[in-house]
């Protein structure tokens, strides 16, 4: 039975890549080379924050602890400004490459690292970029990708990545994520358990934010307890939504409660909503929560129009 590295002990859910992660770590003390890791998982998932843990608990195999270098994707223009600004530090630095929303990056750099993250049995291989030669040894270097959209990559490209894809958090996980970083500023009254629960939109960044403004309710308003009443006025207060949803989500469901089933192009009108904006931004949400259902049309579940006459 693997065991989880003590790195971990303080993270939340994901057995399943703590114990990947920790397999690797223990074979880097031992080899010095990592495969070429992508963590998989949706927006505010927590691929920062494990890929920052699994760094840090990283050592090879004479006990030097590589560095850590931070870089979103999008910040990467094109394939020169990687070899001119992010290459030179890696590579003098023997760091651990993290880079977040892998999936923004620039297409002519995705072809050259076909090259450069070719799965090979040698760890060292030179790349030519504009007639210049790049030499990556993989025993010094080590390199991790975090996507939100990974069908945004070149398709070889994905072949050369070991994807360690996150499961959905569970309730209870998330609860448990809210009350950690609520830290105890206030006793929280069993009643309100189920509402706090309900308010999550299902990934940790949400929940440590939730529980964040919190103890700044808590503090401005000296609360020792909270109660139903005090989470309904935080609710109010800080615009904290029944399952979680945002303004412009809770306005397609008023839509839809008060005009039934529409076409795309019918809610768009009706909302101000641009189509590409509800199709990427929204619907995934209010399908998630299972308030909408999507056949010809976008329709509300009963849970939906129970919803929509909550709030009509």
């Amino acid at each position: 039975m693997p065991t989880i590295n003590s790195i971990f002990d303080d993270a939340i859910g994901q057995e399943s890549v703590k114990k990947t992660l920790s397999i690797y770590i223990d074979a880097y003390k031992k080899t010095d080379r990592l495969p070429f890791i992508n963590l998989t998982t949706g927006k505010g998932g927590g691929k920062t924050f494990f890929a920052r843990k699994f760094r840090q608990a990283l050592r090879r195999s004479d006990g030097a602890k590589p560095p850590m270098l931070e870089v979103n994707g999008k910040t990467i223009k094109n394939a020169g400004s990687f070899f001119e600004q992010i290459y030179p530090v890696w590579v003098q630095h023997n760091a651990f490459l993290f880079i977040d929303e892998g999936h923004n990056l620039p297409n002519d750099l995705q072809q050259i690292f076909l090259s450069v993250l070719n799965v090979d049995k040698n760890p060292r291989r030179t790349v030519e970029h504009d007639g210049v030669p790049y030499e990556f040894d993989f025993t010094k270097l080590t390199f991790c990708m975090a996507t939100t959209d990974q069908q945004k990559l070149v398709e070889p490209l994905r072949d050369r990545l070991r994807d360690i894809a996150f499961e959905e958090y569970k309730n209870k996980e998330l609860y448990d994520i809210f009350h950690d970083n609520f830290e105890w500023s206030a006793d929280i009254e069993d009643s309100v358990k189920e509402d706090i629960i309900s308010s999550f939109r299902g990934n940790p960044r949400d929940a440590v934010v939730k529980a964040e403004d919190l103890k700044i309710y808590v503090s401005a308003r000296d609360v020792k307890k909270v109660t139903k009443t005090i989470w309904k006025d935080f609710s109010d207060a800080m615009g904290v939504k029944k399952f979680g949803l945002t303004a412009s989500e809770i306005s397609i469901v008023k839509a839809l409660g008060e005009r039934g089933a529409m076409t795309l192009n019918g809610l768009a009108s009706v909302t101000g909503f641009q189509r590409g904006a509800i199709q990427r931004d929204y619907e995934s949400m209010l399908i998630k929560k299972r308030l909408l259902k999507i056949d010809t049309k976008r329709e509300l579940t009963k849970k939906g129009l129970d919803l929509a006459r909550e709030i009509a």
